[in-house]
């Protein structure tokens, strides 16, 4: 595990005014906490922690911190948490914990994948990743950079979970064996919706008026023939019979 010194300066005066003044010179404000001791507000240089940050180690670099003749001089610090600014990404706050070089500690280790999935490269699969890092339990000073987890075997519909990662023997894995840390995925299929098929066009004339109410295909009043008008036909006939008598 990388470790690397870094200095700071206790700081007195407090506040989110003072905070801004201090990062427009290129410092950060920080807290040092630990057991026994009372937190102490420190600055460290920005650049400085940003080097820092930036090794193989990542979060888990062991720093050696110095401040000046204070109770925290020369005591072992790790980044406890990071605030970063939500535009610029810049670090505008971190927290130290300071840790006993005997005592195991857990610790956040990144996931490298090696090789290529068979479930990709045979069966057209997709490789997903569902977990980029595992906690575990060790002493600072055996934390891994990274573990390395071999994929080649993964075949299409199966996954991988942290019961499958190997550590070394000095680590403990505190994530859940169950989790499900990659896995290879059918394709999905690409519905093609139908190509829709336009109405033929009315031809102007040929379609009467619908009538509400009416049957499909029953005629319209319009259709209908006139009902003929006059007198009853039996009528008619008696009054001609009673002229020819007469």
């Amino acid at each position: 595990m990388e470790r690397v010194s870094l200095e700071a300066k206790q700081r007195d005066d407090l506040g989110k005014g003072k905070a801004k003044k201090l990062r427009r010179t290129g410092m950060v404000p920080a807290i040092v906490y630990g057991r026994g001791i009372e937190p102490t507000p420190v600055s460290v240089d920005a650049k400085s922690l940003r080097s820092i940050l930036h090794t193989a180690a990542g979060r888990n670099v062991l720093i050696d911190l110095a401040i000046g003749d204070s109770a925290q001089a020369g005591r072992t610090v790790m980044v406890k948490d990071l605030q970063r600014d939500i535009f610029r990404r810049d670090i505008i706050h971190v927290d130290f914990n300071t840790i006993d070089l005997t005592e195991k500690v857990e610790a956040h280790v990144p996931l490298v994948f090696k090789g290529h999935a068979t479930g990709v490269v045979d069966e057209g699969g997709i490789f997903e990743v569902h977990l980029r890092e595992v906690v575990v339990e060790c002493l600072p000073t055996q934390i891994p950079e990274h573990i390395e987890l071999d994929i080649s075997a993964l075949t299409l519909g199966h996954s991988l979970h942290v019961r499958d990662v190997v550590v070394p023997a000095e680590v403990t894995l505190v994530s859940e064996p169950e989790e499900v840390v990659a896995t290879v995925v059918a394709p999905k299929e690409e519905v093609v919706a139908p190509t829709p098929v336009p109405e033929a066009a009315a031809v102007p004339g040929t379609e009467a008026a619908a009538v509400p109410g009416a049957e499909p295909g029953a005629a319209t009043p319009s259709a209908q023939a006139p009902e003929e008008k006059g007198k009853p036909e039996g009528k008619a006939e008696g009054r001609k019979e009673k002229r020819e008598k007469e």
